[in-house]
C-alpha cells in the first residue's frame, strides 16, 4: 500500500472519533429538538441548557479570537462553534490539546539550539542584497538559525539522483548517521538502505532514526521499522507517539525529511523513503521531487535540527561530538538551513514566504503539490501579478487527494485573473516544494503551500541565496513547465460544476486541511 502525505488517522482512532462525534452531534440535535418542542423559556430547564450552551460557545469564541493564530483559523472555528457549540466546541478542544508543545519544553528546545556557537554571516548578506538580509532576518529572529558563507549546496532535480548520492555518502559514514523522515515504507529502496545501515552499524557507526507515527502507520511499515531497530548501534524512535491521543485532524505531525552523515553532509527535500519517490513503483506516472545536498556548516545546522527533535521525542540530549572537524568551502553564496513547527511562537515558513514574495522584483516561481493558502498570501501574489512580475505556479495535474486538488484549483483562479500563470504537471505527479525569486534566491525543503505545513506541522528546509545552483533550480523549473499544461483563465472557468461546488464547500473549512 502506498501512503499519501495527506493521510488521516489509523482506522481504530477514526472509529473512536466517529463514536465521540456521533454522541455529541446527537446531544446537540437533542438540545435543538427539545428547544423547539418546549420553546425557549427561561422557566424551563431546556431553556437554561440552551442558554448555557450558547454562552459557552461565545466564551470559547472569545478565547479563540485572543489566540495568536491565523485569522482564517479564528473565523472558521468561530463560525462552526456558533452554529453547533457542543459538537464543534468539543472537536476544537480535542485538537487544541493534541500534541502541542508546552512552553517549558519549547524553552528547553530553544536553549538547546542557542547553546551551540554558530558562525553567522547574516550581516554580510546586507551588503550583497538587502532582500537576502530581510528574508534571513525573518527566519533568524525566531529560530536563531545561522547563515553560512562557507558551505557547499548541490541541487537535485530528481529524488533517485539524490538517493544514489546519499547512499554513497552513507557507505562512507565514520561516526554518525541521523535519519528523520515522515514516511519510511517497505520496498526496494528501504531494502537497499537497510543493507547499508547494517554494514555501517556493525562497523561501529552510531545510527539514530526518527519517524512520524502517522506517516509510518500500518503493519507493513512497522515491519521495516522493527528491522531497522535490530541493527547494531541503531536506535529508532517515533516523534511524540500519538498513543490514545484523539487528534481528529492529525495535526502537529513531523513532516520533516532529513539525513545527516557525520555532521558534515546533509540531505533535505520533499522526498520520503518509499519506492514511488525514486520510480521503483509507479503511482501517478513520473514522480517529480527536488532535494538539496549540504556540506560543511550548513550540514552542521541540519544536524542540530535533528538533535533538537531527538530531544523533543526522547528527552535525551545528544551532545555534539566536538572531535569532528566541520569542513569549510569557498563559496560566493549563502545557505541558511532552518526548521519550523510548534516549538516556535511565530510561523517561520509562512513569514519567509511572505517576505520573499513581497520582495520580488522580476519573477516568482512556485512549485507545490498543494495550494491551500490564506487570503493574505493570495492577495500578495495577486499584487505581484498586477505589478507585472512573472508569477508562475506549478501544480500536479493528477491529484493524490482530490479534495486538496479541487481546493487548490479554486484558489489559483485569483492569480489567473491578474495575468499570473498556472501550470499543471501532466507527465506524472510533482511533489517538489520550492520558491525561486528573481533567479537569485530560493527556498527548498519540505513545506507545502497549505495550512498544515505553514501553521501546524514540523517542517525544515533552507533559504539559499546567491548560489550558482539556483540557476539549475530555475532551469529545472522552466523545463518542467514546458512539459506541463498551461491553465488559462478560460480553461479554469470551464471546471465541472460538481468540482466547483465541492471546492466552494471545502474552502469554507480550508484551515482544517
Amino acid at each position: 500500500m502506498i501512503y499519501s502525505e495527506r493521510m488521516s488517522l489509523p482506522a481504530w482512532k477514526r472509529i473512536i472519533l466517529f463514536l465521540i462525534s456521533a454522541i455529541f452531534m446527537l446531544l446537540q440535535l437533542g438540545i435543538f429538538g427539545l428547544t423547539i418542542y418546549f420553546s425557549i423559556d427561561s422557566a424551563t430547564h431546556i431553556g437554561i441548557i440552551f442558554a448555557v450552551e450558547e454562552i459557552s460557545g461565545l466564551l470559547l469564541c472569545f478565547t479563540i479570537v485572543r489566540r495568536n493564530i491565523n485569522a482564517n483559523y479564528k473565523l472558521t472555528w468561530c463560525i462552526l462553534i456558533l452554529m453547533l457549540p457542543v459538537f464543534f466546541g468539543v472537536l476544537y478542544l480535542l485538537n487544541l490539546t493534541s500534541r502541542q508543545i508546552s512552553k517549558n519544553k519549547r524553552t528547553k528546545m530553544r536553549n538547546n539550539v542557542k547553546k551551540y556557537d554558530f558562525d553567522n554571516a547574516i550581516e554580510e548578506t546586507k551588503d550583497i542584497n538587502i532582500d537576502y538580509y530581510n528574508a534571513a532576518k525573518v527566519v533568524g529572529n525566531t529560530t536563531f538559525a545561522p547563515v553560512s558563507n562557507c558551505s557547499r549546496f548541490t541541487f537535485f532535480k530528481d529524488a533517485k539522483e539524490k538517493d544514489d548520492d546519499m547512499f554513497e555518502s552513507l557507505k562512507k559514514a565514520e561516526k554518525y548517521i541521523f535519519l528523520e523522515y515522515f514516511i519510511i515504507s517497505p520496498g526496494k529502496l528501504t531494502d537497499e538502505l537497510l543493507e547499508i545501515l547494517e554494514e555501517r552499524g556493525n562497523s561501529g557507526v552510531i545510527i539514530k532514526i526518527l519517524y512520524d507515527d502517522i506517516g509510518c502507520r500500518g503493519q507493513r511499515n512497522g515491519k521495516i521499522l522493527k528491522k531497522l531497530a535490530r541493527i547494531q548501534n541503531c536506535e529508532v524512535c517515533a516523534y511524540e507517539a500519538l498513543g490514545t491521543n484523539l487528534n481528529i485532524l492529525a495535526n502537529y505531525r513531523n513532516h520533516r525529511k532529513l539525513a545527516v552523515i557525520d555532521y558534515k553532509i546533509a540531505y533535505c527535500g520533499g522526498d520520503n523513503l518509499a519506492d514511488e519517490y525514486v520510480h521503483y513503483e509507479e503511482r501517478f506516472g513520473y514522480w517529480r521531487d527536488n532535494s538539496g545536498k549540504y556540506e560543511g556548516e550548513a550540514a552542521f545546522s541540519f544536524a542540530i535540527q535533528f538533535l533538537e527533535m531527538w530531544y523533543a521525542s526522547t528527552k535525551t540530549l545528544l551532545e555534539y561530538d566536538e572531535t569532528i572537524e566541520i569542513p569549510k568551502y569557498e563559496s560566493n553564496g549563502y545557505v541558511m538551513p532552518f526548521t519550523d513547527g510548534p516549538q516556535y511562537v511565530g510561523n517561520v515558513t509562512y513569514d519567509l514566504f511572505s517576505t520573499m514574495i513581497s520582495s520580488a522584483k522580476k519573477s516568482i516561481y512556485i512549485s507545490t503539490p498543494y495550494f491551500i493558502i490564506d487570503d493574505a498570501l493570495l492577495d500578495l501574489l495577486e499584487l505581484k501579478c498586477r505589478q507585472g512580475l512573472d508569477v508562475r505556479i506549478l501544480m500536479p495535474h493528477i491529484p493524490d487527494k482530490k479534495s486538496a486538488f479541487y481546493m487548490g484549483r479554486e484558489r489559483f483562479g485569483s492569480v489567473l485573473k491578474e495575468n499570473g500563470k498556472v501550470y499543471e504537471f501532466t507527465k506524472g505527479f510533482t511533489h517538489a516544494k520550492n520558491i525561486i525569486i528573481d533567479d537569485s534566491y530560493a527556498y527548498i525543503g519540505t513545506a507545502n503551500m497549505d495550512y498544515r505545513s505553514l501553521f501546524l506541522h514540523f517542517e525544515n528546509g533552507a533559504l539559499v541565496m546567491n548560489e550558482t545552483e539556483i540557476k539549475k533550480m530555475s532551469d529545472d523549473y522552466i523545463n518542467t513547465i514546458n512539459e506541463s499544461e498551461l491553465i488559462t483563465l478560460e480553461k479554469w472557468s470551464k471546471r465541472p460544476i460538481r468540482q466547483r461546488l465541492l471546492a466552494f464547500f471545502l474552502n469554507i473549512f480550508s484551515p482544517m486541511f
